[in-house]
């Protein structure tokens, strides 16, 4: 949640109060080595221990003090060794880690020429100026890296919305999104000169670059890294009488990086109340003197205020990752290149249209969690929803008026927000319509049509019994809004589960689709069945019963739905098996069952691993069911299917997925 005008004002306010009155000295310089990864696997604020801690207080208890004898001045640099152990965790000090005191100058004479000029206002108070756009594209000079057209130029301008709006200025080096993916590297990073094979009459002269890397080497020394370790590097010019407000980091990279900061320019270190602690109230003061580099736990509370009345600011925040920690992508971009932004999302222009839209369905089956699913994996920050959940752009909503294979593209992809995920290649979005699975012979063949790149299925189960019975309750239920009701027809309503069931099971009787079942004893003859199944007769009969069913609302194929293993052979065999992933909705059900099943469909899309926040079933009711005849009548038709399903998928979790006690 984003901290308003006011409470910044105040924080502000706060700070200069204890600058000015040196109410709140610097904590001693500590090195403790690296913070560890482990302390940083969620906001220190959301430990058990610190809410302990402060109920204590309440209580009574004395406030345990940990730095309140042991401060410093500014002008102190010295350095004491204290390395982390286990039982430091909730030291407050030991969020802070001073790694070393190096000499920035080369750095900071790099970064001079500008590093005081106030940031450009934002490019849409000059949209419409063309004049005005034309001036401020000019590069006033070469040397001044703070130059946002020198950046867009001779290297890549990234954003920061928070930063940005605060009028902090940044000079970009090295960049990642959020989850670690793409880690890219700027020019005025990578592209040093080459200088080996010439004499030395040839030498070329220093690029920024070049520049850079030398200035970096104390900074790494100190870290004791290799420059491939580093994921995030930037310096940042914090503007006179700012401040950034007390927060703690977020995204998947802020788990497997180690924070670090370097002051490079500060005109009076006094005048910077740089803070850091597990909570608010257990903050302590860090020291900005020019070549402190020092790590922090950015999980924990940390903020910034810059209280000199004329100066900027200047620090180097870096982020780098563990040895063994291995990175997707280290991308190097080439000058004048343009990205593309989202929250926990950077695409390349030139990636622009390499994802094509959508890229996953949730095929069915209807009542067997399809929305729950549909819900989890909407949470991921890379996906993006439809426009409505259930496009049915494929079945009811497919529009024989449109005669081109392009029209009729354009007419489903006008149910996503394609032209917008078209520009973020990262992003992805999919479909939920669970009549798909059924609908196989013509959503198939239209899918094919007009989504014919690579996709990704699923599909979700659960005992058939308990599904049609969930498909009756919402059917014939009166909740829900106008259009729902509608949607669900009302052929239903008048009729018992009973009633529908014995329905459904004449059609498909009558179309040929079940000649093992016998009507009256209402028992399967196995013989049959098995010699039946998998025939060509079978799959006529089944496209003869498909022809008669409604599409139009869902007062539909009670029965048929169940029958899992028809649904799925048209779709295998026209896609592979690879292209799909298969759940049990009962698994779901088990201890941590959601937090599997959702890992496990987030690995089948190929998007990194998130841990989703709401894990409640979604388009739940309750209902009750007296008719346990229809009930152990219906496990006697299902069972031998669910067998069938088994030998489909083949998985040691489908071995008798829904066992039926048989009496």
């Amino acid at each position: 949640m984003s901290t308003s005008k006011d409470e910044i004002k105040q924080q502000h306010l706060l700070a200069e109060k204890i600058v000015s009155t040196n109410s709140k000295p610097c904590a001693p310089l500590v090195n403790r080595g690296e913070i560890p990864l482990t302390w940083k696997q969620h906001p220190t604020v959301n430990d058990p221990f610190y809410a302990e801690q402060k109920a204590k207080e309440e209580g009574g208890e004395e406030k345990k003090e940990t730095t309140s004898d042991n401060v410093v001045s500014m002008n102190e640099i010295d350095i004491t060794l204290h390395e982390c152990k286990i039982n430091d965790q909730h030291d407050p000090a030991c969020c802070i880690s001073s790694r070393g005191v190096v000499d920035v100058s080369p750095l900071a004479a790099l970064v001079e020429e500008g590093h005081n000029d106030d940031a450009p206002p934002p490019p849409s108070k000059t949209r419409n100026n063309k004049t005005a756009i034309a001036a401020t594209n000019k590069i006033k000079s070469i040397t001044n890296l703070w130059d946002v057209n020198n950046a867009k130029i001779n290297n890549v301008q990234i954003t920061r919305p928070a930063h940005d709006a605060w009028g902090i200025k940044k000079i970009a080096l090295i960049f990642c999104d959020d989850f670690l993916h793409n880690v890219y590297e700027m020019p005025w990073w990578h592209d040093v000169s080459t200088t080996k094979s010439m004499s030395a009459q040839k030498q070329p002269k220093l690029t920024v670059a070049d520049q850079m890397r030398k200035a970096f080497e104390p900074i790494l020394d100190a870290l004791n890294i290799k420059p491939n370790r580093l994921v995030r590097c930037l310096f940042a010019a914090m503007p006179p009488g700012a401040t950034i407000p007390t927060h703690h980091d977020t995204g998947l990279w802020v788990r497997h990086t180690h924070r670090v900061h370097i002051p490079i320019i500060v005109e009076d270190p006094n005048c910077i109340l740089f803070q850091c602690g597990p909570t608010e109230d257990t903050m302590i003061r860090v020291a900005c003197v020019p070549g402190h580099v020092f790590e922090m736990n950015n999980q924990a509370k940390h903020g910034v205020s810059n209280c000199d009345p004329t100066e900027h600011r200047v620090h180097v925040i870096l982020d780098y990752v563990d040895e063994d920690f291995v990175i997707p992508n280290r991308i190097k971009l080439q000058a004048n290149e343009t990205l593309l932004q989202t929250r926990r999302s950077i695409d390349r222009t030139l990636d622009a249209g390499k994802r094509p839209t959508p890229s996953y369905f949730i095929l069915g089956a209807q009542k067997s969690g399809t929305t729950s699913l549909y819900d989890y994996l909407n949470q991921h920050p890379l996906i993006v929803r439809a426009k409505r959940r259930e496009t049915h752009c494929l079945d009811w909503r497919w529009d024989d008026s449109l005669k081109t294979t392009k029209a009729r593209q354009e007419h489903c992809l006008s149910f996503f927000y394609a032209k917008e995920l078209h520009k973020h290649p990262s992003l992805l979005t999919g479909d939920s319509t669970p009549s798909y699975l059924l609908d196989s012979k013509q959503c198939i063949e239209r899918m094919k049509e007009v989504f014919p790149h690579d996709l990704r299925f699923f599909v979700c189960c659960r005992d058939p019994v308990k599904r049609a019975r969930s498909q009756f309750a919402m059917v014939t239920s009166l909740d829900g809004t106008p259009e729902q009701i509608k949607a669900r027809g009302k052929e239903w309503l008048n009729k018992t589960f009973e009633d529908v069931v014995l329905h459904d099971i004449q059609n498909m009787k009558e179309d040929g689709l079940i000649p093992y079942w016998n009507m009256e004893t209402q028992t399967i003859d196995l013989d049959i069945f098995h010699s039946f199944i998998d025939t060509k007769e079978e799959n006529d009969a089944w496209l003869k019963y498909l022809k008669r069913i409604p599409m139009d609302t869902g007062s539909h194929s009670l029965i048929s739905r169940g029958l899992y293993a028809l649904q799925i052979k048209p779709w295998i065999k026209a896609y592979d098996m690879e292209q799909f992933c298969f759940f049990k909705l009962e698994d779901w059900k088990k201890e941590d069952g959601v937090k599997r099943c959702v890992q496990r469909a987030f690995d089948h899309l190929g998007l990194p691993q998130f841990e989703v926040e709401d894990e409640s079933a979604k388009n739940t009711r309750s209902y009750e069911f007296k008719e346990e005849d229809v009930g152990k009548m219906l496990q006697r038709f299902y069972e031998p299917h669910n067998g069938r399903l088994c030998k489909i998928l083949d998985g040691e979790e489908w071995k008798d997925p829904w066992p039926y006690n048989s009496e």
